[in-house]
């Protein structure tokens, strides 16, 4: 596929709460130097991806479990896709490899969005690269999001990351994420079940579960 990428890296004004977050944290919009670069390997569908990482990115030492049980449990995409808080970019790489979907990456971490704009070139795929504090600066609507949300970054930016969702999906459009159950996974279910039309597991294993949240239909 030919490479036509995007990349639109923000100028939003800082939030005042990122003053207070620590600098090595992955969820940091402007995360401390970064020490040790580190080629990833992930053969998936069969399918090989090499992924660019560097410490101070979430995962950056292998590719994360949960992430690779998120992909292989969504079930076939179409239309558009959001991977939100996309980091250095597995999920939304190895889904727009699989699937014919036009794919946008967003984080609020500037340098995961570097890798991320590396690794798109790496794997030979089209995506639309934005720098976005949650759903700040996506202005658009998509058929599809996912998110393996930032634990560490607390409840209040997990919810409203499932809050902004809802509000960016098209009619019947699905949020795909996946939690932990000692990250709060049955809390988690019970929240979108009250915010989407419907909320279905689609993977219950080890603790780890994957939810399809679709909006409701207009």
């Amino acid at each position: 596929m030919k490479n036509n990428m995007t990349r639109e890296l923000g100028n939003k004004p800082e939030a005042r709460d990122r003053l207070n977050q620590h600098p090595n944290q992955y969820f940091n919009e402007n995360p401390a130097a970064l020490t040790r670069e580190r080629l990833l390997k992930l053969n998936i569908f069969g399918m090989d991806f090499t992924f660019l990482a560097n410490n101070g990115l979430f995962s950056c030492d292998k590719i994360d479990a949960a992430s690779i049980i998120l992909m292989e449990n969504i079930p076939p995409l179409t239309g558009s896709l959001l991977d939100l808080g996309c980091g250095y970019g597995p999920i939304g790489i190895v889904l727009g490899k699989k699937y014919p979907v036009q794919v946008t990456m967003s984080d609020v971490n500037r340098i995961a969005l570097e890798y991320a704009a590396k690794n798109v070139m790496r794997n030979q795929i089209e995506a639309q690269i934005i720098h976005s504090d949650g759903f700040e600066s996506l202005p658009y609507i998509y058929d599809n999001i996912v998110l393996n949300p930032p634990i560490h970054a607390g409840k209040d930016t997990m919810y409203r990351l499932y809050q902004g969702a809802v509000q960016h999906l098209v009619p019947g459009g699905a949020l795909y994420i996946v939690i932990q159950k000692k990250h709060g996974a049955e809390s988690t279910h019970t929240l979108l079940k009250g915010i989407f039309a419907v909320c279905v597991t689609l993977y219950k294993k080890k603790g780890l579960y994957v939810f399809q949240c679709i909006a409701a239909n207009e």
